[in-house]
């Protein structure tokens, strides 16, 4: 029994020695076998391990780039996502901060938004077009099924909130949305009155599919020409005045290899920028006798 003991002991040495193992230094950043030791397994081979530590350095390069460029992720926006986090553990603000791993939890947000932060910030410097040469090489593996095409409409709202007219019956505030309806009707700016009236001035709209929108709202687009304006309705809490100004027929399925295509391309331009941090005034060291 104390034989099996020493041995346990030393095998947990041994794994705590291997974990803190220094695979590889950046600068003044050093990698350590624990930031790869979830990907590796006893069939993982010494050019996967190699990729799995280049990785890690293009991360502790762009943390450097992080600190240059002072992107901090704003603590409202950090606050919101621990909100998200402890409604979906069913939890209070409060009983999520009380946990032993809170400030870990913050600090991967914390490095999660400034990773972003710092794509979006590169990005920007990106002229990406897609092709219909691009896109017709995907069509002739994976062609156009008919029944893709669906129709898209874009709108503008007007919307009172009933909730937030405190001080207004539910009569006063009816009255309200009619008489906007009838400004509308008599030639006054859809855009103005929503600015100066509506809780969430949808000016312009993305694209929506019809069919995916409430019952409610798509009763209201039946017999709705471009460019008319409906009359009040409401919906839940909220009264609504909608303009169609836009509509096309659209194929989901090209939509979507536009999208995969672009999405493709934005993360093919950011991982070449990434390598453009590997200058020649980078230190970059690999231990690869320890892999």
């Amino acid at each position: 029994m104390k034989y099996l003991f020493t041995f346990v002991f030393v095998c947990s040495l041994n794994a705590l020695s291997e974990s803190n193992s220094i695979i590889a230094i950046v600068n003044d950043t050093v990698i350590t076998y624990d930031s790869i030791k979830d990907q590796v397994s006893k069939n993982t081979t010494k050019e996967q391990k190699l990729a799995l530590i280049n990785q890690q350095i293009d991360i502790a390069l762009q943390k450097e780039k992080i600190q240059e460029l002072n992107i901090e992720p704003k603590p409202e926006v950090i606050n919101e996502i621990l909100v998200n986090i402890a409604k979906q553990n069913n939890l209070t603000l409060e009983q999520l901060q009380s946990n032993n791993d809170f400030d870990e939890i913050v600090e991967r947000i914390y490095q999660d938004i400034s990773f972003k932060d710092l794509q979006k910030l590169v990005l920007q410097q990106a002229d990406i077009t897609i092709t219909q040469a691009e896109i017709d090489e995907i069509l002739a593996i994976d062609p156009v099924d008919k029944n893709n095409v669906v129709k898209q409409i874009k709108v503008a709202q007007i919307i009172i909130n009933t909730i937030n007219e405190i001080h207004s019956s539910p009569q006063l505030i009816k009255e309200h949305i009619t008489k906007i309806s009838k400004q509308i009707k008599n030639g006054a700016s859809f855009t103005d009155l929503a600015r100066q009236y509506s809780k969430d001035p949808i000016i312009k709209s993305i694209w929506l599919e019809k069919n995916k929108l409430p019952d409610l709202f798509q009763q209201q687009l039946l017999g709705l020409k471009l460019n008319e304006v409906s009359m009040p309705f409401k919906i839940e809490q909220n009264w609504r005045i909608i303009e169609v100004f836009a509509e096309r027929e659209i194929d989901i399925h090209i939509s979507n290899i536009k999208k995969q295509l672009f999405q493709a391309k934005r993360n093919a331009f950011f991982q070449a920028w990434v390598k453009t941090l590997h200058t020649k005034e980078v230190y970059i060291d690999i231990f690869e006798n320890k892999l």
